[in-house]
């Protein structure tokens, strides 16, 4: 199986794309970091989970 290119992928797309393969680590991954680069501070997996869902209510990408 080929990877996706994660890094192409816009936040929608990488966003739908974690939701279709909840396991894929390497996507995840790319997810924290764009969330850091915009400032967002992490300290576990829940955090990230928190974050999706409060946007997902407000109707905005993670």
């Amino acid at each position: 199986m080929i990877k996706p290119d994660y890094q192409a992928m816009t936040q929608q797309e990488l966003r739908q794309y974690i939701l279709e393969h909840r396991d894929d680590k390497d996507a995840v991954h790319e997810a924290v970091l764009r969330l850091q680069q915009n400032g967002k501070k992490l300290n576990s997996i829940d955090e990230l989970t928190q974050i999706i869902e409060e946007k997902r209510r407000q109707g905005l990408e993670p």
